[in-house]
């Protein structure tokens, strides 16, 4: 178990094994301790936003920590599901802790607390543990608050209590005095039943009093301020040097951390390389150690400095990076370093030191969150992603302030100011690992990476589906059918997909402007295909992600087996191409499609009515969990034959074919719908219909017919309805007036 803001697991350095630069991908196949779930390719959309007028008319959302609330800093905690800040009138005048959930941005509670807050990043036995300070006074209790409904189910008194936190089991606790600190470990009711270590604050590497930050992790309790202290979990046994600052971890191998000296040494910094025990391994001179930000354990990794990289096990020097006054390399994501100099951020590989790219991304540019494959900054105007492989600006988010903290926030990311609360939901598929590049000499210029045209049409394979605004989005492994690779240049090839013998989705991709160049497939190459997304717009497609595959959300799946892709080239292709090189691995500008085609399996009103059944089956299992005996807001009910106004207004003869075109309509406008069969529910008296709801429930029908008329939904074709099984119909409709 982890906790804290910013924290990685820490283990034992290995004393042997391999040279650091023979191994980058020492690594599981998924995204790592603190990386997005979902990524992040093209600019996301608010989903929701709560105002602070919602939960404290007038009031400022502020950060769940005493000492940022008093600067007036708003921010906020991720755990699992559930988002908790808190709130208060000003500065320093938290009043209430406040939990809101990230899918829908309710608020699910928010209990009044008499003093300012700080509360841990984790919970345990199912309650968050805060310090609540009476203000003005020498008196603090640690109040542990349920999670789900916000009661305080224990108190424990401790007058001098500062922070809490939460990991493996314990609670972890920093009592301040005038001249030093306590931490502690042990339960909800006996906060010092494992151990209790007392330092000073003497020092020569002399910290802020104006700032804090308490993690602990498998191994290791951190605490900074005034002073850096690292402690053994185990046992509290003292393992940071007394005059260590600027404490990073290592994930796998140890921590690393600054040594001060009073007066402050003309060579600059040096900074001290230790094990998890804190055996001191080596020191690097002039060196500020960089932050192993988004990295899987790891015993080989090198260690990285302020201008170069170093062996992990002997300290000896691997490369160096040149930079100006104000460069220095800042974070490590998987095989990539990133460093900054004023405006401008860089990447460098790993393994050599070589540079990738450097971008200008703009004025006080400050790291926020990264899924893997893009990096965010917020800077002075806005937000902007990076990509880390080519350093291009995927997409820049306009209108920060300058005050927005940005975070994780669940399966999604998250944006908190003093008045607004917001969420934004993933555009990409699932996160995999972390800055991954191929080892030096993987993709080189030789002469046999060069690939030729080849006459048959390439082999594509789903990876993942997700759905966005515009449609259905489908990323796609393109491999040549020859060994010499190809070029793909037509202006007409149709890709259809099926599953398990039913279209999911047919169309046809014009590639003259942008011809794919797919690498050879022989063994002169360790890469042998490249990935595209495939933009499939209403009318060319069938299936939804969530009946597709596994799916990481409503939105997102990663393909199963059963997915099969049928490519067939109508078009023409540009003779004159007949080589080149491979084109990039991935990009994130996804191919739309010209124009829709039939789907290959059987006629479109075949085809719809399979798709109709499909997804009523994929949304069933949450209808029946979440939505089932609680008021919804339902926004269509269509039966084959039927002739009845569209969204828009025009009359239509339903068919199975508009029932299913309608129903992906609204599941692009609305949150979490959900379809459902009339005959499968005691609540509805007519057979044969096709129901379309919002998947959000509400208190009573007012509220969820007040959904309908936030949307501007017309009063025919919105209003509350419960869904049940366990009763009649009678009772389980209002309409709006």
């Amino acid at each position: 178990m982890i906790a804290s803001v910013a924290v990685v697991v820490v283990g034992a350095l290995a004393a042997g094994g391999l040279t650091a630069v023979n191994l980058l991908r020492d690594s599981d196949d998924g995204p790592v301790a603190g990386q997005l779930t979902n990524t992040y390719p093209t600019q996301p959309q608010e989903r929701w936003s709560l105002s602070v007028d919602e939960v404290l008319p007038g009031g400022s959302f502020l950060w769940p920590d005493s000492l940022s609330a008093t600067y007036g800093v708003a921010n906020f905690t991720e755990i699992g599901s559930t988002l908790v800040t808190t709130v208060g009138t000003g500065p320093g005048q938290q009043t209430e802790v406040v939990a809101v959930d990230a899918a829908t941005g309710a608020v699910k509670w928010h209990t009044p607390a008499d003093g300012t807050i700080t509360c841990a990043t984790n919970v345990i036995d199912s309650t968050l543990p805060c310090v609540v300070s009476k203000r003005g006074e020498r008196a603090a209790e640690v109040q542990f608050y349920d999670i789900e409904t916000g009661d305080v189910r224990s108190t424990v008194d401790r007058p001098s209590a500062e922070m809490v936190e939460v990991s493996d089991g314990s609670v972890f606790t920093i009592d301040s005095f005038q001249g030093g600190y306590t931490i502690a470990r042990g339960t909800q009711r006996d906060l010092d039943a494992q151990w209790s270590t007392t330092e000073s604050w003497d020092t020569q590497c002399v910290g802020s009093g104006d700032a804090h930050h308490f993690d602990v992790s498998e191994g290791i309790v951190h605490f900074s301020s005034i002073r850096t202290i690292a402690l053994d979990a185990a046992d509290g046994r003292l393992i940071s040097d007394p005059n260590l600052g600027s404490f990073v971890r290592l994930p796998g191998q140890g921590f690393a951390g600054v040594l001060c000296e009073m007066p402050i040494s003309d060579d600059g910094y040096t900074t001290a390389v230790s094990s998890g025990d804190g055996t001191e391994i080596f020191r690097a001179e002039r060196e500020y150690p960089a932050d192993p930000w988004l990295v899987a354990e790891s015993e080989s990794r090198p260690f990285v400095g302020s201008d170069g990289a170093y062996n992990i096990e002997d300290g000896s020097p691997l490369w160096t990076v040149e930079g100006g006054e104000y460069f220095s390399l800042k974070k490590v994501i998987g095989d990539i370093v990133l460093g900054t100099d004023t405006e401008t951020l860089s990447g460098y590989r790993l393994d050599t030191g070589e540079q990738l790219w450097s971008t200008r991304v703009g004025e006080n540019l400050q790291f926020v969150e990264s899924d893997g494959e893009q990096v965010l900054l917020s800077v002075d105007d806005g937000l902007v992603a990076v990509n880390l492989t080519d350093g291009t600006t995927s997409w820049f988010l306009d209108g920060d302030d300058g005050y927005a903290r940005w975070g994780k926030a669940h399966d999604g990311l998250a944006s908190i100011t003093n008045d607004a609360f917001s969420y934004y939901p993933p555009t990409g598929g699932a996160s995999g690992v972390p800055g991954r590049l191929p080892s030096a000499g993987d993709n080189g210029d030789s002469e046999d990476q060069f690939v030729t045209k080849c006459g048959s049409t390439p082999v594509l394979t789903p990876i993942e589906y997700r759905t966005q605004a515009e449609g259905l989005v489908v990323r796609m492994e393109m491999k040549a059918s020859c060994p010499g690779g190809d070029i793909v240049s037509t202006n007409a090839m149709r890709v259809s997909i099926t599953d398990s013998g039913s279209s999911v989705a047919s169309a046809v991709f014009d590639f003259s402007d942008s011809p794919v160049y797919l690498p050879r497939t022989d063994r002169t190459n360790t890469t042998n295909s490249i990935e595209r997304e495939f933009l499939y717009e209403l009318d060319s497609f069938w299936r939804l992600p969530n009946s597709l595959g596994s799916s990481s959300s409503l939105t997102d799946a990663t393909a199963s087996g059963s997915q099969l892709v049928e490519c067939e080239d109508e078009g023409t292709s540009d003779s004159s191409l007949t080589t080149g090189s491979p084109s990039q691995a991935r990009t994130n500008s996804p191919i739309t499609a010209v124009r829709s085609a039939a789907p290959t399996t059987a006629d479109v009103e075949t085809t719809s009515l399979d798709a109709l059944r499909a997804q009523a089956n994929a949304d069933l299992p949450y209808v029946r969990g979440d939505l089932a005996d609680r008021w919804v807001a339902q926004i269509s009910s269509k039966r084959i034959g039927l002739d009845a106004a569209d969204i828009n207004g025009a009359q239509v003869r339903w068919t199975a074919e508009e029932i299913l075109r309608q129903h992906l309509q609204l599941r692009l406008m609305y949150p979490e719908v959900r379809l459902l069969w009339s005959d499968e529910w005691r609540t509805f008296d007519l057979r044969g219909w096709w129901i379309t709801v919002a998947g959000l429930t509400f208190a009573d029908a007012d509220a969820a017919n007040g959904w309908c008329d936030s949307k501007n939904i017309a009063l025919d074709q919105c209003f509350a309805k419960i869904v049940s099984n366990s009763r009649d119909s009678s009772g389980t409709t209002k309409y709006r007036r």
